[in-house]
């Protein structure tokens, strides 16, 4: 373990100290911790540069960036300690420079190389690169571990958009943040994240080691706006409404959520049973085409076995149910990302965290889910 190293100390690493030929005041000497081409050191040991025999007047320790580490001197101006903190797989460059009391100047480089981290922050980012995806669609970033310094880690979380939003961030979980903007997204713009994480401290000596970019873009608008109560489902493209589908719903008991919810999946040829949502009778249910939009399992789904409900009465066992040529339709004109909209006052609200249900709260409400204010 390296040792805070003081002037006298045996070991210390300096500068100075020499007499002249005339007899005059030695030049101050100047020592370093860590010592000259240390390596491999430890993010809590103590930065320090000591004078003896005079009084610092420069001290300066960059990273290879060139980016200072912030420290301040003594009263005495005898010894700099660093206040600002050390960075993972850094090399740092320590300028210093003392006078004497005859006003000589004496001068010392030395640079110094910090171990790596222990524990890394893994990232993960939804949606993926080069994905095209609906205009309800968040950007997902999903950590490894809890984030301790969420301010930290938001800071170099940058959005970029072809066409103007207003967008926040907003932390779902110690370890998940999303950003959407204050209204969907407009259609065919094309957004870049960069998430510049390498060496960010997240706190609890967890590390970022890397950088990322994602880039992707929005889709055309496709709304599907679902009412359980007239039991029909309108699918607005562009702003245009280009088709009405009669459905079913929840039955009581088995509600449909209320509330915006995104595509999060498409399946074909899907088999729904009975353990999946642990009910007591038996079946096993074949639906052509399946649209997920919850992780707890609801679907717009082809369901042919209650043709004779759909338009009129909620049967379900909280999926929305329509027959095969509406769905086939339903299917081929969404993607991940589309939103859903669903009316239906004698269901519950749909979660935050059941899918993306990031446009279920107000956007003061979005806002105040940042770290940075």
């Amino acid at each position: 373990m390296l040792a805070t190293c003081t002037a006298l100390a045996a070991g210390c690493t300096g500068s100075g100290g020499e007499k002249d030929q005339r007899g005059s005041a030695p030049l101050a000497r100047i020592a370093t911790n860590p010592l000259d081409n240390a390596v491999a050191v430890g993010l809590h040991t103590p930065v320090k540069v000591v004078a003896s025999g005079g009084m610092l007047t420069r001290v300066r320790v960059t990273d290879h960036y060139g980016r200072a580490l912030t420290g301040a001197l003594n009263p005495a101006r005898t010894t700099w300690t660093a206040t600002g903190a050390l960075v993972p797989t850094e090399v740092y460059s320590v300028q210093a420079q003392a006078v004497n009391s005859d006003g000589k100047s004496s001068q010392t480089s030395r640079t110094f190389s910090t171990t790596e981290p222990t524990k890394t922050l893994g990232t993960d980012v939804m949606p993926r690169e080069g994905a095209e995806v609906g205009v309800a669609m968040p950007i997902a970033v999903r950590f490894s571990t809890a984030v301790r310094d969420r301010a930290a880690v938001e800071k170099r979380l940058q959005v970029k958009a072809s066409r103007p939003v207003v967008g926040a961030w907003h932390w779902i979980s110690p370890s998940e943040i999303h950003y959407r903007p204050k209204a969907y997204w407009p259609a065919h713009t094309k957004v870049t994240l960069s998430a510049d994480l390498d060496k960010v401290n997240a706190g609890a000596d967890v590390w970022g080691t890397a950088n990322l970019t994602r880039n992707f873009e929005i889709g055309n608008s496709v709304v599907t706006k679902v009412d359980l109560v007239d039991h029909h489902a309108r699918a607005y493209v562009d702003g245009k409404l280009e088709r009405t589908i009669a459905v079913t719903g929840g039955k009581p008991g088995w509600e449909t959520r209320q509330g915006i919810k995104v595509i999060i999946d498409k399946q074909t040829d899907y088999v729904f049973t009975n353990e999946m949502i642990n009910v007591p009778e038996s079946y096993s249910l074949l639906s052509q085409y399946a649209i997920r939009v919850t992780v707890s399992g609801e679907f717009l789904h082809t369901a042919e076995w209650s043709t004779g409900s759909q338009g009129n009465s909620n049967v379900s066992h909280g999926c929305v149910g329509m027959n095969l040529e509406d769905s086939d339709w339903l299917f081929h004109h969404t993607r991940i990302g589309d939103p859903v909209e669903v009316h239906n006052p004698a269901g519950p609200r749909m979660e935050l965290t059941n899918g993306y249900g990031d446009w279920n709260l107000s956007w003061s409400q979005w806002r105040a889910g940042s770290a940075l204010g």
